[in-house]
Order: structure tokens, then sequence, then C-alpha cells
């Protein structure tokens, strides 16, 4: 059975889209197609499905795409259709691009937050012994401020259970791992850096590269066709998204 037969005999049954899309690998968008083009954009609204809130009008459109690809016999209604999906696939790519894009702007956001509280702790580690104090009275239900001066009550009390070398020892502990947590969040952003570049900008010698791979003819040198370059974006882009999911 095909992939078209399938979605549609799950449309007759009302069968959830994302189970569709699941069971068929088809978008959302060529399901509610299908869906117009068999006469059952009507039913699945009214049973709450996936067409609910979609314009008609972008329904009608991509049953017309359906139809004309499939169906037309007329060469000018073909060369519409291959246009419109030409199209269509340029748009999607950007679409992929901005959300991967966005998607490594906002990792690299929560990346520089984690490293400035990490190297923020470091540093205050290698002033002070209040970090450790605060840390340990907490962990014994005290109840501390997050600044300021530690009270004598609490600092008397960390003294009776610590010496100094138990001080230093955990101090080093503490530290020791700051700094693996540090290392680590740096080569985690050059990482994200570097995916950022590869859709934003990428290096003419990876685009070349990835084109060969595809079977394509590209110069040796000079400047890159532009749609190359998109091309190879997009497919970035789809790369990075398959990876997240």
């Amino acid at each position: 059975m095909s992939s078209r037969d399938t979605a549609l005999l799950m449309l007759k049954s009302r069968r959830a889209p994302g189970e569709i899309q699941r069971a068929t690998g088809m978008s959302t968008g060529q399901i509610a197609a299908l869906a117009e083009v068999q006469g059952l954009s009507q039913t699945t609204a009214r049973s709450g499905g996936f067409l609910t809130g979609i314009d008609p009008t972008l329904i009608r459109g991509l049953a017309a795409l359906m139809w004309a690809e499939q169906n037309a016999g007329h060469q000018r209604v073909r060369r519409q259709a291959s246009r419109v999906r030409d199209l269509l696939g340029e748009l999607s790519g950007y679409q992929s691009r901005m959300i991967a894009e966005n998607g490594i702007r906002g990792e690299l956001a929560q990346i520089d937050r984690k490293l400035k509280a990490a190297q923020c702790k470091l540093s205050r580690l290698g002033t002070t012994a209040s970090l450790l104090i605060r840390d340990w009275a907490r962990e014994q239900g005290m109840t501390v401020s997050p600044s300021g001066v530690v009270s004598a009550k609490v600092i008397d009390a960390f003294e009776q259970q610590h010496h100094t070398t138990q001080l230093d020892q955990r101090r080093a502990v503490i530290a020791a791992r700051l700094q693996r947590e540090i290392a680590s969040l740096k080569r985690s952003r050059t990482a994200a850096r570097r995916r950022l570049a590869s859709l934003t900008n990428p290096p003419a010698a990876e685009v070349r590269a990835w084109a060969r791979q595809q079977g394509l003819d590209v110069s040796v040198g000079g400047q890159l066709p532009a749609y190359l370059t998109e091309a190879y974006k997009d497919h970035q882009a789809k790369t990075m998204s398959e990876q997240a999911g």
C-alpha cells in the first residue's frame, strides 16, 4: 500500500495527524491537501483534527498543486506546478535554517550564562572560604544569606567539624570541578559557534566538498553560485534538525 493510500485510509478513520505523519512520512501540508482532494476536509475539521484553523485558501492551493502534478495533462500547468513546488522548497529550507539558527543562538546564550556563573564561583572560591561555608551550612539545613557576612554562629559550627586542611582539600576539589565545567562549556560554545557559522556563512571549501558528494560539478576556485550555497545551508539545517529530533 502506498503512503497516499495509507494516509487516505487513516484520514477516513479519523486518526491523529501525528500518527499519520509517522506512518506515511508525509508532511502536514501534504496530508491537508489529500484531505481536500478527497473531500474529507470538513470531516477532519469537525473531528478536531489538524485542519482546524488552517487557512482554507492554503489547503485548496496545496490540493491544486497535487492535482496538477498527478493529473494535469497540460504542459503549462505542469510547469507552474513545478515552479510552485520549487518555491515551497526554498521557503521550507529558509524556515529550517531560521529555526536551526535561533536554536543555536539560544544554546549559546544558555552556555554563556552557565559559563559566567561557573567563572564567578571559581573567582570567589579563590579569594574566600565563605562560599564553602554557605554550601555546608545549607547542607546542614541552616538558613544563610546568599551574600554578605557569614554569621559567627555558622562559622563556629563549621569550624567545629572541619580543620583547615579539610577546608583546603574541599576547596581544591570544588575548584577542580569548576575548572572542568568551564573547560567543557568553552568546548560546547566553540562547537555551537561553528555550527552557527556553517549556517550563516559556510566556508566555500565545505560547500564544494558537499556538492561533489552530491555528484555536482563545481569549480575548484572562484565564487560559488548562490543557489549552491543556499542548497548546502538547507542540507545543514535539515541535518541539525534530524539530529535534534
